[in-house]
């Protein structure tokens, strides 16, 4: 397979999940003839979790690169996905994916390549591994979340309806290169969103192309309980934030 997989994977304090997850992209890929870029985004953390990677990267498959971009200071998600998205649209050629996806070992590699595969070999632009459809699984996440996440989704699915689409903030997800960098240089500030809303603005932010993409879901196995560590989304912050997003990207 000639197409290279970029995975942008934002850090912050994932030292007790990192070496797990690299090991378990180093298993999966040493089956596959395909090249994986891993693009770890550290976003200010304070614990050893870039110490883990350097050491893992030292002993990493050759079919595994390892590029480390580092934050002074935490800045939240959609900016540490803004600098792992410029890395990639600056190095992947037109027919590579890019990957998004949690450093907790909460998402799958396996469905990981599963949505590359519906982008190479189909005529998919954007997939996502989606909580709201048949055989999607979840565990370790608690009633309040799952009400709260299903809640925001059906609001982003009222206000910017998009075939295909049901799961707005899942931020699992592969995008052809070709033409989300396409849409990135169309628009004034693609990554305007500091926060966890930033996941669901990229969608708002392709909305005015949904003519033009195709996208497509996939059921996820969502894996809560495999993460180590305390959850680094303030619930009642995020609630605010994706309702003022659709709020402003009604309105304006």
């Amino acid at each position: 397979m000639k197409n290279k997989i970029f995975y942008v994977l934002p850090t912050f304090n994932e030292g007790l999940n990192i070496i797990r997850l690299l090991k378990k992209f180093d298993n999966f890929f040493k089956k596959q003839n395909i090249l994986i870029i891993i693009v770890f985004v550290d976003d200010g953390s304070t614990d050893n979790s870039i110490e883990k990677i350097v050491s893992f990267k030292k002993k990493k498959s050759r079919k595994i690169k390892i590029k480390i971009l580092k934050h002074k200071k935490n800045y939240g998600l959609g900016v540490a996905l803004k600098t792992g998205f410029k890395f990639c649209f600056k190095f992947a050629n037109a027919d590579d994916v890019i990957v998004t996806m949690d450093t907790d070992n909460s998402h799958t590699i396996n469905l990981s390549f599963k949505m590359v595969k519906k982008i190479i070999f189909g005529n998919e632009d954007v997939v996502i591994a989606s909580r709201y459809r048949e055989n999607s699984k979840t565990k370790g996440l608690n009633n309040l979340r799952k009400i709260l996440s299903f809640g925001a989704a059906l609001l982003f699915k009222i206000f910017f309806p998009i075939k295909n689409v049901r799961d707005y903030t899942s931020g699992f997800r592969a995008f052809k290169v070709k033409k989300i960098r396409n849409i990135y240089k169309k628009s004034k500030n693609f990554f305007s969103e500091t926060g966890f809303s930033a996941s669901a603005d990229i969608l708002l932010k392709l909305y005015p192309f949904k003519k033009e993409l195709n996208f497509k879901e996939l059921p996820i196995n969502l894996r809560y309980d495999l993460k180590q560590g305390s959850s680094k989304m303030k619930i009642i912050r995020t609630i605010y934030l994706n309702l003022r997003l659709i709020f402003i990207r009604k309105i304006f």
